[in-house]
């Protein structure tokens, strides 16, 4: 049914309000309509209900010579996909022009390799994995990497004094790759790591900072983290070392890969959230405007993050 001229003013705020009514992700909610203003004003004097293959290519190019990567110009082109099939529905237009040029421009940006896509394991899967870590250090370490989704180097480097038990926080020193210093612990992490500290106590011969300390009483090195939690997932049949597949492998990597997973495939914690929790970069101007209370975070980290039966 066509619509009055009236009745095609602000589209961009019905949009979001469908949105909302969808229970989209408040990081949909902000960024699908942010993705349609930015294209909006690219297109000057033009008008959205009237938009071909041929401009959406013009479009796809002058992001392209922005040098977004491909990642960022995948949102752009979700986010006005997403628009014009609300357009659709609201009967607005009768076709949705982004997806042809989403078919032969954008679904091939990555190849098709199974042996490039890393092992995605499951709740019930890293239950048995840490369950069978009978060591107490090296059965925190392999929580810690699962609940908080540090990066393998991060770990190596916290101190005693990074940990705060009372708050269940842990301070995560500066890198290039982080853009945040605070990630959060449950209680299941809490209380492996106290059997890992009255065992440091001991260990501790050289009286060093490092949380995690090797035989010798030094920092425990790269190699060895590795070393330790390849083992502990050959032992639960998660790693196949002789195999070149990512998918039969698994590594320090794969439980960042497991974190970012298990929180999106809950559908409870927003986008942006998690993001804030993996300590990505913020790569375009609308993250540096979003602000997260980390009471807000904290929250939403101990709802969402799965259970271990560890307690």
């Amino acid at each position: 049914m066509k619509k009055s001229k009236d009745q095609k003013q602000n589209l961009i705020a019905e949009f979001k309000a469908d949105l909302k009514i969808r229970n989209k992700s408040s990081y949909t909610v902000t960024l699908y309509p942010h993705y349609v203003r930015a294209f909006e004003r690219w297109f000057v004097g033009g008008d959205l209900l009237d938009v071909d293959e041929k401009t959406l290519i013009r479009y796809l190019e002058h992001l392209q010579e922005r040098q977004l990567n491909q990642t960022s110009i995948l949102r752009y082109f979700s986010g006005l996909s997403s628009y014009y099939e609300f357009l659709i529905w609201s009967g607005y237009v009768t076709k949705n022009p982004v997806k042809t040029v989403q078919k032969r421009y954008l679904s091939e940006y990555k190849p098709h390799d199974a042996s490039q896509r890393r092992q995605c394991i499951s709740i019930d899967q890293a239950k048995k994995l840490v369950g069978i870590i009978l060591d107490s250090k090296e059965r925190a370490i392999v929580v810690l990497l699962l609940k908080t989704g540090m990066r393998r180097h991060e770990l190596a480097e916290l101190d005693i004094k990074s940990i705060d038990m009372e708050n269940m926080t842990i301070h995560i020193k500066p890198t290039a790759k982080r853009s945040n210093e605070i990630v959060y612990f449950d209680a299941e992490t809490k209380f492996v790591l106290q059997k890992w500290l009255k065992q440091r106590e001991k260990d501790n011969k050289n009286k060093i900072d490092a949380l995690f300390i090797n035989r010798f009483g030094n920092r425990l090195s790269l190699m060895a983290i590795n070393r330790i939690v390849e083992k502990h997932a050959i032992a639960a049949g998660l790693h196949d070392p002789s195999s070149k597949d990512l998918q039969d492998r698994f590594s320090c990597h794969s439980c960042r890969h497991y974190f970012t997973d298990t929180l999106v495939n809950t559908k409870k914690m927003p986008r942006e959230m998690i993001k804030e929790l993996r300590g990505d970069r913020r790569r375009e101007a609308i993250d540096l405007y979003t602000h997260i209370l980390p009471a807000e975070l904290k929250k939403s980290y101990m709802e969402c993050v799965p259970q271990l039966d560890l307690l």
